[in-house]
Order: C-alpha cells, then sequence, then structure tokens
C-alpha cells in the first residue's frame, strides 16, 4: 500500500464535516504569495549560479556559499524552495543513463554531528551505504560521489542545527574543513546554499575562506504600516482559494493585528491566516472575520480564559508582545 493510499484510507474516516475542512485546508495550503524578496532571491541565486560555473583558466573556481537567514517564521524554506524549483539552469537532465540532479536538499531536523551530515548527503546524491563509515571516511570519499553523480550545489536546511553540537570555534573551524573539502576538489567543485536562524553564519566567523567566498541574503520582517499591502493580499488569496469573503478581515487595523501576533514574520502571518480560516471554515460561514482570529488564537496560544491578552480582542493590542501568548511557568 502507498503512503497516499494509506492517508486516503484514514481521511475516509473523518466526517463529513471534517473532509469538507480538510478540502479548504488543502486549498489553502497551496497559495504562496509572492513579494519582493522572492525576486531578490531569484536574481542572487542567479548571479550565485553564473559566477560558480564561470572558468578560470580551463576550470572551475572552488565553491561557494550562500547563506539565507532568518528569524523563526520568516518563510526561509519557502523561499529558498522556489528559488531552487525556478532556476532553470540548474534543472534536473535526462541522460541515457538516468536522470542527473545538479541539486540536492537535505534538512536537519535536529541537532546533527558531521558524520550524519555527510551520510545524508551521499544518501540523498542516490550512493548506497553498504557499511558502517567513520566521520573522516564519509567526507574523504565525498567529493568523488557527488563528482560521478554531477551534484553541483547542496541546499542544507536548517543549517543551525549542524552549529549546536558545534559550540566552540574549533569545532566550527572542523565543520568548515569538511565543507572545503568538498568546495575545494578540484575536479568537481561543489557549492553550498545553507538556510537557517540568523546565528547560521556564524560559521563564516571562524573561516576566512568562507568568508570570502559566502554571499548573505537575510529575510527581514514585514514592515507595518509600508507593507500592508502584503498582508491584504496574503489574507485575500488564501480566502479566494477557500472560497470565502475576506472584506471583513481587512477592514479597520486588522492587518495590523495579524502580523503583530505573527511577531511580523511573513510565514506565520501565513500560518495566523490559515488557522483563522480554518476556524471559519468550521462553522462552515461565508466571510472570514475579527473573531475566527480571536478563536485561532486562543488555540495556538496560552490566551484561553485570558482575553486580556489576545490581540484580537482588546483594543490597545500595541501593547502586548508580539507573538503568542504563553504563561511563564515559576
Amino acid at each position: 500500500m502507498s503512503d497516499d493510499d494509506f492517508l486516503g484510507m484514514i481521511g475516509n474516516r473523518l466526517s463529513d464535516k471534517e473532509r469538507r475542512v480538510k478540502e479548504v485546508l488543502e486549498r489553502v495550503k497551496e497559495v504562496y504569495v509572492p513579494c519582493g524578496r522572492d525576486f531578490i532571491a531569484k536574481e542572487v541565486f542567479s548571479r550565485f549560479v553564473t559566477n560558480l560555473l564561470a572558468k578560470r583558466d580551463g576550470r572551475r573556481d572552488d565553491g561557494r556559499l550562500l547563506f539565507v537567514t532568518g528569524e523563526s517564521g520568516a518563510g526561509k524554506t519557502s523561499v529558498v524552495e522556489r528559488m531552487l524549483r525556478e532556476n532553470d539552469t540548474l534543472a534536473p537532465i535526462r541522460m541515457s543513463y538516468g536522470m542527473v540532479t545538479p541539486v540536492i536538499s537535505i534538512t536537519l531536523m535536529g541537532p546533527s554531528t558531521l558524520k550524519f551530515l555527510g551520510l545524508n548527503i551521499l544518501r540523498q546524491a542516490g550512493y548506497e551505504i553498504t557499511r558502517k563509515y567513520e566521520q573522516g571516511e564519509v567526507w574523504d570519499v565525498l567529493p568523488e560521489q557527488l563528482h560521478l553523480r554531477r551534484v553541483l550545489v547542496i541546499h542544507i536546511d536548517e543549517t543551525q542545527h549542524l552549529l549546536k553540537l558545534a559550540e566552540s570555534d574549533r569545532e566550527r573551524e572542523s565543520v568548515a574543513k569538511a565543507l572545503k573539502g568538498v568546495m575545494n576538489y578540484r575536479d568537481w567543485p561543489v557549492s553550498f546554499v545553507m538556510s537557517g536562524m540568523p546565528k547560521t553564519v556564524d560559521l563564516a566567523k571562524v573561516d576566512q575562506q568562507i568568508e570570502r567566498r559566502a554571499r548573505y541574503l537575510s529575510l527581514p520582517d514585514v514592515a507595518l504600516p509600508e507593507e500592508r499591502i502584503l498582508v491584504e493580499r496574503i489574507v485575500n488569496q488564501m480566502c479566494e482559494a477557500a472560497g470565502i469573503d475576506h472584506r471583513g478581515a481587512l477592514s479597520g487595523d486588522l492587518p495590523e493585528r495579524i502580523a503583530h501576533a505573527a511577531r511580523y514574520r511573513y510565514g506565520r502571518i501565513a500560518q495566523v491566516t490559515l488557522s483563522a480560516i480554518e476556524q471559519a471554515a468550521m462553522r462552515n460561514v461565508s466571510s472570514l472575520t475579527r473573531e475566527h482570529f480571536a478563536l485561532a488564537y486562543i488555540e495556538h496560544s496560552q490566551a484561553r480564559g485570558h482575553d486580556q491578552m489576545n490581540p484580537f480582542l482588546v483594543d490597545d493590542w500595541e501593547r502586548l508582545d508580539p507573538g503568542s501568548f504563553l504563561i511563564e511557568n515559576d
């Protein structure tokens, strides 16, 4: 049984109401509202790729790095996925012996060692792991295997997890050394796109080669009132996908309240809106209102029974700290 078949079987157990809500959420989750940072990312990556392909004395230069950073909820993963997917230069190529994928992507789910990262890259590149490897062996075999598979760029998402277990400068120098072994492989230098929290760029601070070869793309918070129109577009397009009226969600200062509850971060603005649409879908109503945002905030914070801490219920919402209301434990 395939994964989709199994999930379909589980989904058939939902009630009619639950299936209807699920269908609405699936349509809304498909929505992505591009903004200025997407165009900047596309241009930055285009120049990055052009540079790594440019030869000197008949061979490509050593590999380069692109750091894409932002706070939690800034939407880094979505930006990088679109950036990589929309670059036609590095699109997969069908050869007589199979498909060649010049870009591979790895997501670190938690604190990771260099050995774990190296093995993950090998697997993603299509290399079959048939025995136990020591950390040094993994990074010794990696450059040649990437060459054989014509991998040009490795994207590492949530890179801060790699640095979490390498807190000292000496440990981070080991990480930098391993990456440089792949970047400096004369026959086939490979470049890296490293996305993660702002502290990810600490890697460049411990190695001058990485510092001078790196480019940086930081995803800032959404600025209000200048970017109110972006919040409105997100709400508008998500509501259109859901098939509900958005006008009640764009009146007054509700877009500002949404941004405040989302810590002014793009990805979280979309999540807050999705949660409100879920509340509206559960009630099978035709319009999205502030009440739906208030109900969603209750479920995604500890504001139940604390209406004075709900930015969608109080008049002086700006006095509240941005983000979710969480009760401090003594």
